[in-house]
């Protein structure tokens, strides 16, 4: 299986993916992360703070560590080779980004999208690859060749019949409220005891992006254990740990934390500050580049442990790159303040200063909250205790990048609602590079339906002679 290479562009806040340049034959994902100073580690050098210390070079059943020399001095990468033998399941839900500068263009542009199914009809009643590929270009041409204005609807669907459906929704919808924009977003993450048997999996098996940072956690962790994280996070047959055992739940949450969070940046969504409830501050802190993946890592694994100190000597502690609201503060993390053992046992003892933090939140200017983790938790937390002095802003919009499911919810309808999520980023006007949703394929553009221009006309009135 091929897959699209990506590569990393940085700025001065997060490292992020963004698609290279568009090949038929694809072979490899890079992730850059902001990063720190370079330290020595044994025998490799590596960078401190961010995502990943080194590179990493998958060449068939070999594993190489290599550090790039070019990488500028704030970022370094984490780089997955794909063999071919690598199997993904296909995406179960696409999304398409409809916009309009008034509802009433968004409304009409809908029935454009409707009466294209209509003359695809021969196509669409195609089952299969076909049907599939047609409507993923038509995905892809939608969200890179065309503008995206303030009135937005993203049509999550699995087929051509649930994509009729939203369409028909929005035909009918008639006039609705004015759109919000949300100018910043915070990336929130959701602390201890959201674990769930099977969190993550659905993604995983579609994602790359998710794939990469989990693989790449389950293997440190299983240099320090012998046993698989995923095996435990996944309840596989041959799992040796549960997680209900804080010392394999802290460090699930947190590696499915940071893959969300790598997954989002793929997507171009990224956080102008971050925060997180008890355990979900050390991803918060890690997105920050106050520490590596790898440290943080294992700094959730023996979480709690009375040799904390003994754990943070081998860390590399960095001050925050981007805004970070400590939840037990309450406020913003300062850039002369360390966040060492001492804050940190002091932190998992102290309770969350939930008004504190959402003032802080509030007066930054934070009009969205994405939720990082397992479940909804901590974004209506915040939401309840949002300042009454926002004034015509209200809370700020509320994005939970996963929902607990009910029962035995097949894996098609988890990762709908992962999809749903992304529509809710892009109505909500964040800007996002729908690049992303199309890792490891090669798409192409199409004929779709132009922008349905909201023509009137205007009389001159000319004065008789």
């Amino acid at each position: 299986m091929a897959f699209e290479k990506l590569a990393g562009h940085g700025n001065a806040l997060l490292g992020f993916f963004q698609l290279k340049q568009m090949r038929r034959f694809r072979d490899e994902i890079v992730v850059h992360f902001i990063g720190g100073p370079l330290v020595e580690r044994g025998q490799v050098r590596v960078r401190q703070g961010g995502v990943g210390a080194d590179d990493l070079l998958r060449t068939g059943d070999k594993i190489e560590i290599e550090q790039r020399k070019e990488t500028p001095a704030v970022f370094h990468e984490l780089r997955f080779v794909f063999t071919g033998a690598e199997e993904f399941d296909p995406r179960a839900a696409r999304i398409l980004p409809l916009s309009g500068k008034s509802h009433a263009a968004l409304g009409e542009l809908a029935g454009e999208y409707r009466s294209w199914l209509d003359d695809h009809a021969e196509e669409l009643s195609e089952e299969g690859e076909t049907l599939d590929q047609l409507l993923a270009d038509m995905t892809w041409t939608a969200g890179i060749g065309r503008s995206h204005f303030t009135h937005r609807a993203g049509v999550v669907f699995s087929d051509a019949g649930s994509l009729r459906d939203g369409l028909e929704a929005l035909v009918e919808a008639g006039e609705g409220s004015e759109p919000r924009v949300a100018a910043k977003a915070a990336f929130v993450y959701t602390g201890q005891d959201s674990q769930r048997v099977g969190m993550g999996e659905a993604l995983y098996r579609s994602e790359p992006v998710i794939r990469v940072v989990l693989d790449q956690c389950d293997a440190w962790l299983q240099e320090e254990r012998g046993v698989s994280l995923l095996d435990v996070m996944f309840g596989r047959a041959d799992s040796k740990g549960s997680l209900d055992d804080p010392a394999w739940a802290q460090p699930a949450i947190y590696a499915l934390e940071c893959a969300l969070t790598a997954w989002w940046l793929s997507m171009g969504v990224r956080p102008s500050a971050v925060i997180g409830h008890d355990l979900g501050e050390i991803a918060a802190a890690q997105a920050a580049g106050v520490f590596s993946l790898k440290d943080g890592l294992l700094f959730a694994a023996a979480r709690g442990a009375d040799e904390l100190e003994t754990i943070f000597s081998d860390i590399a502690i960095a001050p925050p790159s981007i805004t970070l609201i400590s939840s037990t503060m309450g406020r913003t993390v300062g850039p002369d303040e360390i966040l060492d053992a001492t804050y940190w046992r002091e932190q998992a003892s102290k309770p969350a200063e939930l008004k504190k933090c959402a003032e802080a939140l509030s007066d930054f200017g934070i009009e969205g909250l994405v939720e990082i983790g397992p479940r909804e938790a901590f974004d209506p937390m915040l939401a309840s205790a949002w300042p009454e002095s926002a004034g015509d802003a209200g809370e700020p919009a509320l994005i939970s990048s996963l929902h607990e499911p009910s029962g035995d919810e097949p894996v098609e309808d988890i990762y709908r609602k992962f999809m749903g999520a992304v529509a809710e980023v892009y109505e909500a006007g964040l800007p996002i590079s729908f690049q992303g949703l199309f890792a490891g394929e090669a798409r192409r553009r199409i004929s779709l339906p132009g922008y349905p221009f909201q023509r009137r006309h205007h009389w001159i009135k000319v004065s008789g002679r």
